[in-house]
């Protein structure tokens, strides 16, 4: 193989990994992929919900927002139930905007069991349309508006109380604030796009690499061991944060992940596997290249002398 299409070879190849790695988060949402086996992302949440505390949730943070302050009480664990409680009721009783929601909708879902009983922690998404207000003789519009609001279940033998309510107004929707865009990022998301791209590419290319070069039975533990990779970094592209976990071994190198609603997380890992091979690949190479005859496509600059 000549040198312009040995490297033409390559190009393509890098291509190709791009394309596949960011395709799939660029030009598909999750509810295209839901569809492939049946699913949507509302149904596929609520199997994995309790009912009983999604319902409990609900219940209770209609009583907050009506104001109903005794019966909330009524619910919240002893341990959270104290003289400021009346006082972070009401405050969050005024983050919510007057009206009724135009929907309401479970976006998260987090679920532990422990010996004691079982924890989760319920996300709820609010949605309030445009009303006009009036206002010192005026009439003022506003805006759409989302909420946020988390509630915390615990369950301990059969009884069922709140251990926490967090709430948190925001400019848009969950679904819309953490879908995967290339636009109004930080140096910190597209760093790491880059690195899970090169890193995507060169696995790729070990890979086929692998593939094209005779080993015999080794060729298959090799194929297995370059798709290994260590030391995952996460970056969570809605918030461009980075997290490290260092005793760690992954397969494939890269992943992007995502919650039905929640923010993609793209997980990258040194590739370590397929350097090891490429390494190895050019030494063996490197060492018997002086016996290599004329006609296999050496050329002639590369050539050592015997």
């Amino acid at each position: 193989m000549s040198a312009k299409l040995h490297l033409q070879w390559v190009g393509r190849k890098r291509w190709c990994c791009l394309l596949l790695f960011v395709l799939p988060l660029v030009g598909c949402n999750r509810d295209s992929y839901m569809k492939l086996f049946g699913y949507n992302r509302a149904s596929l949440l609520k199997e994995f919900t309790p009912q009983d505390d999604e319902a409990l949730a609900r219940h209770s943070l209609n009583l907050l927002r009506q104001g109903r302050f005794d019966q909330v009480k009524d619910s919240l664990d002893p341990n959270i139930r104290n003289g400021e409680t009346d006082d972070a009721l009401t405050a969050m009783n005024s983050v919510f905007p007057p009206g009724e929601p135009t929907s309401v909708k479970t976006v998260d879902s987090r679920f532990i069991r422990s010996k004691d009983g079982s924890t989760s922690s319920i996300t709820l998404e609010y949605e309030f349309v445009p009303q006009a207000l009036p206002t010192s003789g005026n009439t003022e519009l506003r805006p759409r508006a989302w909420l946020l609001a988390q509630v915390v279940v615990q369950t301990r033998g059969n009884i069922k109380t709140i251990a926490g309510f967090h709430i948190l107004p925001v400019v848009k929707s969950f679904e819309e604030m953490n879908e995967f865009t290339l636009v109004d990022k930080g140096i910190s998301q597209y760093a790491g796009l880059c690195l899970a791209i090169g890193a995507s590419s060169l696995t790729l290319y070990a890979f086929v690499l692998c593939i094209r070069t005779k080993m015999g039975k080794r060729k298959l533990v090799w194929l297995v061991l370059i798709l290994i990779g260590v030391f995952r970094f996460t970056v969570d592209w809605t918030s461009g944060q980075w997290s490290v976990t260092p005793l760690t071994i992954q397969a494939p190198p890269v992943i992007a992940l995502a919650s039905m609603y929640g923010p993609w997380m793209i997980e990258m890992t040194v590739p370590l596997g397929a350097l090891a091979f490429l390494i190895l690949r050019r030494r063996r190479t490197s060492g018997f290249v002086h016996s290599l005859p004329p006609t296999m496509g050496q050329m002639p600059d590369a050539q050592t002398p015997s």
